[in-house]
């Protein structure tokens, strides 16, 4: 039970329900798998998946949410050859034009015929609610996914006052003047990976892989005018992720030293150790994200990001 990416909302009121009352209102949302006639279908489902029952995973005040979408894969190309077929065979039973009505009404009918034969995909986000620190992380790497499982959470919940974070400063600029004048903090320790982005040109960009960001070529960058949009980054031992200007963390990699803690505490049933992964997880983020603002010069609570 580790995220790989974050999204990070501020809850900006303190989250009132517990967790059995947000369990029944989850539940009314349950998941149930696409019909035979369904193109999508989404709701929530176990974080624990098969080992759990409880919609809702609560450890250490925090509250562990799984939403699962399913969707039918039905390529447009097929439904477009299968059409002009159908409109073939009938032009020449019917020997007339198939006109754009009787068309769209033919393409009804063969995506309503295909989709019960339609394979179908489906996807997990997890995200927790950390009712004491007073954040919503969302594992995902775009906030576009973010903002889909928090609008469908907030039609669950019926209201959700959150907003992304925002700091006194810019991001992109602390970032910046890190590599540029060599200030990185204390407790941090530079990767070997960076976006770096030109303002004055729209959709100019660089990406270094591998690279040694203390490089002269890297300074060049800089001094030209370019800036950090991204920038990889590690805490000690604990934590290693790329850093993005929008507050959001990609690649996130928990240290051994934080998997042997949870190891350590030794479980003896999946679920045990499911609970020690979040318990972890949970403490970690909420050392972690008050530190990032505060690097990027303190939370401005009024200010929209």
């Amino acid at each position: 039970m580790w995220f790989k990416n974050l999204c990070p909302y501020r809850l900006l009121q303190p989250f009132q329900l517990s967790a059995e009352e947000l369990e029944d209102k989850l539940a009314a949302a349950a998941f149930t798998p696409c019909g035979n006639l369904d193109m999508q279908s989404r709701g929530w489902v176990a974080p624990m998946g098969k080992e759990g029952v409880q919609l809702v995973h609560a450890a250490n005040g925090a509250y562990l949410l799984c939403l699962r979408e399913e969707s039918k894969l039905l390529p447009a190309s097929v439904v477009r050859e299968a059409l002009d077929a159908r409109i073939a065979e009938r032009e020449e039973k019917e020997m007339r034009k198939v006109r754009k009505r009787e068309r769209e009404q033919l393409k009804e009918e063969i995506i309503f015929e295909l989709l019960p034969r339609a394979f179908t995909r489906s996807r997990q986000t997890y995200a927790y609610i950390d009712t004491v620190g007073g954040w919503l992380a969302v594992d995902c790497g775009s906030w576009r996914q973010a903002e889909a499982f928090t609008e469908y959470l907030r039609e669950c919940l019926g209201t959700l006052p959150i907003a992304p974070p925002a700091t006194t400063d810019a991001p992109q600029s602390i970032m910046t003047d890190w590599l540029a004048n060599d200030r990185l903090p204390h407790d941090l320790e530079l990767g070997e990976e960076a976006v770096f982005e030109d303002p004055a040109t729209e959709g100019c960009e660089i990406r270094c892989k591998r690279q040694d960001l203390y490089a002269d070529e890297i300074k060049g960058h800089l001094k030209s005018g370019k800036r950090i949009r991204r920038l990889a980054l590690s805490w000690g031992e604990r934590l290693s992720c790329v850093v993005d200007a929008d507050y959001s963390l990609k690649r996130m990699k928990f240290g051994d030293v934080i998997k042997e803690a949870a190891a350590n505490s030794d479980p003896q049933t999946y679920a045990e150790q499911f609970d020690a992964d979040f318990t972890l997880l949970v403490l970690e983020l909420r050392n972690l994200l008050p530190r990032l603002m505060e690097l990027f010069g303190g939370e401005a609570r009024g200010k929209v990001a």
